[in-house]
């Protein structure tokens, strides 16, 4: 799982995220995310813009550099006690009360029953809930398609000027920086909190030789993360942001097999176009205009539609 205090997967243990389950009290106490905001990202002006990935011609390629870290399973495994037993059902019934009370944590509450249900499998998610959703999400694609624009810009100035190419950029940690930082609202911070992405794209260049080149690109982001929980309280008090809940209560399930840590991906695409080597995009649109329904594994159906 990335650090989801930092966003940097290559970080030391004792730096990772704090956890983000539900509330061991009433879950009508936590806070209520932000209200969502209109689905269509309006490009903004920008004067610079500090490239954070490094960028290669060529198809698609997830970055090797990537590597996940195995939570409290790096303190071994154990048989489950009656006590686990008992905790289960605590946990799962706070499970049941958050789905009826707390559609706001629905993405959240979906990625926790996956951990408890899921057996281990991967699972997919949808960003652009994340981008809709969350300021942290809106600022993020704003900076990865200035990151993949300059990018573009560069391949094509420096591989003589074709008129298409595809390239593929580094692994960017988001939750390390202003440019792309923790999520913003408890649901996502809960759901994915420090995360990974890479950025890919289809590039076609017009013009260029007596006026500014004209770009369209179809940009893909590429998003990763591991959800398990910190086994490093004790020394450095990792703790759920907005419950105070340590990530102990939830790690027991991994050691004992009662819960089990697993990855989660997801992309979204954008296609966009601009003039010239000047930071900024003339327009960013979705291709895709289906709507984006809440997790289906979610056993509340109207958190589901």
């Amino acid at each position: 799982m990335a650090d989801r205090n930092k966003g940097n997967p290559n970080l030391r243990t004792s730096d990772r995220e704090e956890s983000r389950t539900g509330r061991e009290r009433t879950p009508e106490n936590i806070p209520k995310q932000a209200s969502k905001t209109r689905f269509r990202e309006q490009a903004s002006n920008v004067t610079s813009y500090v490239q954070t990935a490094t960028y290669a011609q060529g198809v698609a390629k997830r970055p090797s550099s990537i590597k996940h870290d195995n939570g409290f399973l790096t303190l071994g495994k154990s048989a489950p006690t009656s006590d686990d037993y008992l905790k289960l059902a605590k946990w799962k019934a706070m499970l049941e009360g958050a789905e009826a009370i707390r559609p706001d944590l629905t993405d959240a509450l979906a990625a926790y029953r996956h951990f408890l249900e899921g057996n281990g499998q991967a699972r997919i998610f949808l960003y652009d809930r994340y981008i809709m959703n969350d300021n942290s999400g809106k600022l993020t694609l704003r900076n990865a398609i200035l990151d993949i624009q300059q990018g573009a810009v560069d391949l094509w100035h420096n591989n003589k000027k074709p008129t298409t190419f595809e390239l593929t950029g580094s692994v960017i940690s988001c939750g390390s920086s202003p440019q792309f930082p923790y999520p913003d609202t408890e649901n996502w911070q809960k759901a994915i909190g420090g995360h990974l992405i890479w950025l890919s794209g289809k590039v076609t260049v017009t013009g260029g030789k007596h006026t500014p080149p004209n770009f369209k690109m179809v940009m893909t982001l590429h998003a990763e993360d591991r959800y398990n929980f910190n086994p490093f309280l004790i020394v450095y008090g990792q703790q759920d942001i907005a419950t105070g809940i340590p990530d102990s209560d939830n790690g027991r399930f991994e050691i004992t097999g009662l819960g089990h840590q697993y990855d989660h991906f997801s992309t979204t695409v954008r296609v966009i176009t601009w003039r010239g080597a000047a930071p900024g995009v003339t327009s960013s649109d979705n291709p895709n205009t289906d709507r984006k329904r809440q997790p289906d594994n979610n056993r509340r159906l109207r958190n589901r539609i």
